[in-house]
């Protein structure tokens, strides 16, 4: 979670006080807490899904459709999360950013990682897989995020309450938004962004060899789900 301030607002200097570094490494333990979490989401769910399948014909259109689906979510997330780096551009942790896809939502990078989960889900051809999954990722961030908001209401004082009155915490709200013709990229950021992006990809063989072993009973499904 990241914000932009400009660089005249009295309130960004708070950010380099001495008095709130003690802020940075309670926000750095609660991101490894999220990543320990997502992992034991990713865990239970390739222990779980190998006995679920979907209840649509795996030919039939509809399962189809809900497994493209899940590569367009994907897609979006990917390059939505290299998107939001385009405007980090190496002040993460040191601003408060608050342009292009952060002036519509405070968290727009988890936004589009609650669709890639949703997404990845999706590639059982089981709507109900998907929704249940991004509903797992929305509760880890959900949490993980109401830690990082009492981090950054330390560091930011009224700049980021004003923030939090305007823009939306998850859900983007697109006539807030607004950009500078100009920005400084972080090359290594964007592409170190894509780089850990790409293996949501793998879920495709992943999930296409699980209805592999489904189809010569190798593995017996247990639930069938829309």
């Amino acid at each position: 979670m990241s914000i932009p301030p400009s660089s005249s607002n009295p309130d960004a200097s708070r950010a380099a006080d001495p008095g709130v570094d003690a802020v940075w490494p309670r926000l750095a333990h609660a991101q490894v807490l999220r990543l320990r979490a997502l992992t034991v989401l990713g865990v239970v769910a390739v222990l779980t899904l190998p006995w679920v399948a979907s209840a649509w014909p795996e030919a039939g259109w509809v399962n189809q459709g809900i497994e493209w689906l899940g590569v367009a979510l994907i897609i979006t997330a990917i390059l939505g999360r290299c998107g939001c780096m385009l405007y980090l551009g190496g002040r993460k942790g040191a601003d408060l950013v608050a342009e292009g896809p952060y002036s519509v939502s405070r968290n727009p990078l988890y936004v589009f990682s609650i669709l890639a989960v949703t997404g990845i889900g999706l590639q059982t051809g089981s709507l109900v897989v998907g929704a249940v999954l991004g509903a797992l990722a929305f509760a880890v961030f959900r949490w993980i995020v109401s830690e990082e908001e009492q981090l950054l209401r330390v560091a930011f004082g009224t700049s980021f309450e004003a923030y939090c009155a305007q823009v939306p915490r998850f859900w983007p709200r697109s006539s807030l938004w607004h950009s500078p013709r100009h920005a400084m990229v972080d090359l290594h950021g964007v592409w170190k962004t894509l780089r850990d992006a790409l293996p949501y990809f793998l879920a495709i063989p992943v999930f296409e060899a699980i209805e592999l072993a489904q189809r010569a009973d190798w593995v017996h499904v247990k639930v069938w789900l829309f």
